[in-house]
């Protein structure tokens, strides 16, 4: 998946979950400010790019890496939990959500290896080896936006899709409170 992809279906989900948490007093209000579930979204890729695919381009050559761990999972809500009570702001607790749902839409549980790290091993599985990190987020890029029916493209398009009616329902909203 790439980014629309896990912004939007992140969104969507996290709008879904807000509707229905209204129904149990017990969960705080699911707050959905899309910079903070953008942001959380993107985390793991934002760490394990970087790290992966430029750093360790050479040896390791894997966009997967620590943040697409349960152990990050783990360390990003207990860090959160700690931010939410000292301060009770509910936006902190997006992150782990969203972080989590990241993993679930890279379908990381096909890779046991890396989601259990480092339970099963210290290794991380041998990635894609690119001419450098050009080609790679080329090759990502054809991937994502080469229109087929495969789960990148058409999870992109889900992405954009919500996206998109949450822009005309923040509009729209917009305009009946002015």
């Amino acid at each position: 998946m790439f980014i629309f992809g896990h912004i939007g279906i992140s969104y969507g989900i996290l709008q879904i979950l807000k509707k229905y948490s209204n129904r149990y007093p017990i969960i705080p209000e699911i707050p959905t400010d899309l910079p903070i579930i953008a942001f959380a979204a993107m985390l793991p890729d934002l760490i394990d790019k970087p790290i992966g695919e430029v750093i360790l381009a050479d040896s390791l050559a894997n966009g997967r890496i620590y943040g697409h761990t349960l152990l990050f999972c783990i360390l990003v809500l207990m860090v959160s939990l700690y931010v939410y009570r000292r301060n009770s702001d509910t936006r902190i607790l997006i992150v782990p959500v969203a972080t989590f749902l990241h993993l679930m839409e890279d379908r990381i549980w096909m890779t046991p290896q890396t989601l259990f790290w480092p339970l099963m091993g210290w290794e991380f599985p041998d990635g894609y080896q690119s001419a450098g990190i050009l080609d790679y987020f080329l090759s990502i890029f054809r991937n994502a936006y080469t229109p087929e029916a495969s789960y990148v493209f058409l999870s992109e398009i889900l992405g954009i899709l919500i996206m998109i009616i949450a822009w005309i329902r923040h509009h729209k909203n917009a305009r009946k409170h002015t």
